[in-house]
C-alpha cells in the first residue's frame, strides 16, 4: 500500500530562559550547601549520625531509595511502549523516560551506597558473586540494567545522525535492548527489589508473593505520574504545546495502576488481619494504630489515593489539566509514604518475644544528607534534560526524516517552534502538531522501515 510521505525533524525545543536556569540553580546550590557539611560527617564517620539500629537497619535512605529504583524501572516501561509495542501515542515521550530512568537509577545506587557502610569496600561487589546472597543477585540485576538502558540510549541518539544508513537495523537493536531492559525488570528494578524484601522470611508484612507485584505496579503509577508532571513543566518553561495525546495516554496509564495498586494494598493488609499472625499483626497495628498511623492514613491513603481520585474526577469534569498535575504531584508524595511505611513497618515486630516493640524516626543529619542527594538529583536532571536531546523524537521513535526538511504539510508551524500555551484539554490532540499524530507516526515508521530494508 503506498503511503504519502512524511518527514520530521528532532524536534527543535527552544531553549530554557535565564531565569529558569538561575532558579534551577540556585535550588540545586541550596539543597547541596543545606546537606555537605552532614554529607562529610557520613562519608568521615559512618553511619552514627542516623537514626538506625541493629533492630531497625533500614530507614529513609533505603526508602528514598526504592522510590527512585522503582521510578527507574517504571520509566524505562513506559518507554518500552514505544521502542519494544511500537504505540505510537508515547513516542514523544519515550526519549524522556528513558533518559529519566537512566539518572533515577544512578540516584538510587547513591542512596542505598551511602546506607550500606564502608564505601570505600563497595566495589568489592563487583568482581565477586554469592549465589546463595539475593543482595548479590539484586546488584548484578541493576548494574546489567544500567547498562543495557544506556545502551539503548546511545543508539536511540545515535539515529539522530542526518541521512543515517542502516537505520532499520540501529531501530531493530533498540527493539531488542527494550526487551532485553524489560525481561530484566522482572528481576531487577523494580520487580526484584520486592522479591528481596519478600525473601526475607522473618518480617511477616514483607513475605509473600503479593510484594513483588506491589513494588511493580509502584513503579508503573510513580513513572506515569513523574511524566504527567515534567512533561507540563518542561513545555510551560519552554513556552511550547504540550502532546496532549501523549498526555491522555499517561493519565489512563497512571489512572488503571492507580487503581491495581489499591487492590495490592488491600490484599497485602487484609490476610494478615484475617490471620492473627503475630510476626506481621505487630506491624499492621503500628501502621493502622501506633505511630506510623498519621503517615499511613494521611499520606499513604490520602495523599497517595483519596486525594488523586478527587482530583482526576474533577479534572475530567473540568478538562483542565491543572487538576491532573496536582493529582501526579501528590500521587508521587503518597508513594513515597507508602514505600516509608512498608519499610519501617516491617521491622516493628521484635524478633524475640519479650523485647520491646522497635520505633524508628530518621534524624535531623539523615534527613540532610538526604537533602543533599536530592540536589545532585535535581542538578543530574537538569543537565540531562539541557544537554541531552531528550525531549525529541526522531528516527528512532518511528519519524524518519532529514533535518533540513521540518515544515509540515499544509504550512503548519514547525515542531517546536514557540506558542501560546493552553491551561486546559480544549488545546487537545486535535490542535497538535501533524508530525504527533498517530496515523503519521504509522506511515512514517512504515516508510522507516521500508528504507531500512533496502539499505
Amino acid at each position: 500500500m503506498k503511503h504519502p510521505s512524511l518527514q520530521r525533524c528532532a524536534s527543535d525545543t527552544q531553549p530554557f530562559p535565564r531565569k529558569t536556569t538561575v532558579v534551577w540553580a540556585v535550588i540545586v546550590v541550596a539543597l547541596l550547601g543545606a546537606g555537605a557539611f552532614f554529607m562529610f560527617d557520613r562519608l568521615a564517620n559512618g553511619l552514627s549520625l542516623t537514626g538506625a539500629t541493629n533492630a531497625v537497619p533500614w530507614g529513609l535512605w533505603v526508602a528514598v531509595y526504592i522510590w527512585f529504583s522503582g521510578l527507574a524501572g517504571g520509566l524505562y516501561l513506559i518507554s518500552a511502549l514505544t521502542y519494544l509495542l511500537r504505540i505510537p501515542r508515547f513516542a514523544s515521550v519515550a526519549r524522556l523516560a528513558l533518559g529519566m530512568s537512566i539518572v533515577s537509577l544512578v540516584v538510587s545506587m547513591i542512596f542505598i551506597g551511602i546506607d550500606l557502610g564502608a564505601i570505600r569496600n563497595s566495589w568489592t561487589v563487583l568482581p565477586f558473586f554469592h549465589w546463595s546472597s539475593p543482595l548479590s543477585w539484586e546488584i548484578k540485576a541493576y548494574i546489567f540494567f544500567l547498562i543495557v538502558s544506556i545502551a539503548q540510549l546511545a543508539l536511540v541518539l545515535y539515529n539522530d545522525r542526518p541521512r543515517g544508513q542502516n537505520r532499520g537495523n540501529v531501530n531493530l537493536a533498540i527493539r531488542v535492548l527494550a526487551g532485553i531492559g524489560v525481561a530484566t525488570s522482572f528481576v531487577g528494578p523494580p520487580g526484584g527489589t520486592g522479591m528481596f524484601f519478600a525473601a526475607v522470611k522473618t518480617r511477616g508484612l514483607w513475605e509473600g508473593g503479593i510484594t513483588s507485584v506491589l513494588f511493580y505496579v509502584m513503579a508503573l503509577v510513580s513513572a506515569a505520574a513523574f511524566l504527567i508532571v515534567v512533561c507540563r513543566l518542561l513545555a510551560r518553561l519552554r513556552a511550547q504545546r504540550v502532546d496532549e495525546a501523549a498526555q491522555t495516554g499517561l493519565v489512563w496509564v497512571f489512572v488503571a495502576s492507580l487503581a491495581v495498586l489499591a487492590f495490592c494494598v488491600f490484599f497485602q493488609l487484609a490476610p494478615i488481619l484475617l490471620s492473627n499472625d503475630p510476626r506481621s499483626g505487630v506491624a499492621v497495628a503500628a501502621m493502622l494504630q501506633g505511630y506510623l498511623a498519621p503517615l499511613f492514613w494521611i499520606g499513604e491513603i490520602g495523599l497517595g489515593f483519596v486525594v488523586p481520585a478527587v482530583l482526576l474526577i474533577a479534572g475530567y469534569a473540568t478538562r483542565r489539566a491543572g487538576f491532573t498535575v496536582a493529582a501526579a504531584l501528590s500521587a508521587l508524595v503518597g508513594i513515597l509514604s507508602l514505600r516509608y511505611v512498608f519499610v519501617v513497618a516491617g521491622f516493628s515486630a521484635p524478633l524475640l518475644e519479650g523485647l520491646p516493640q522497635p520505633i524508628y524516626l530518621p534524624s535531623v543529619s539523615e534527613v540532610l544528607v538526604a537533602l543533599f542527594v536530592l540536589g545532585m538529583t535535581v542538578a543530574l536532571f537538569g543537565l540531562a534534560v539541557r544537554f541531552v536531546p531528550l525531549e525529541k523524537a526522531g528516527a528512532a521513535e518511528g519519524f524518519p526524516g532529514e533535518p533540513d526538511s521540518c515544515a509540515p504539510a499544509g504550512g503548519g508551524p514547525r515542531p517546536g517552534d514557540a506558542i501560546p500555551l493552553a491551561d486546559d484539554a480544549a488545546a487537545s490532540s486535535s490542535a497538535a502538531p501533524a508530525s504527533l499524530d498517530a496515523s503519521a507516526y504509522s506511515t512514517a515508521y512504515e516508510g522507516g522501515a521500508r528504507d531500512g530494508a533496502r539499505a
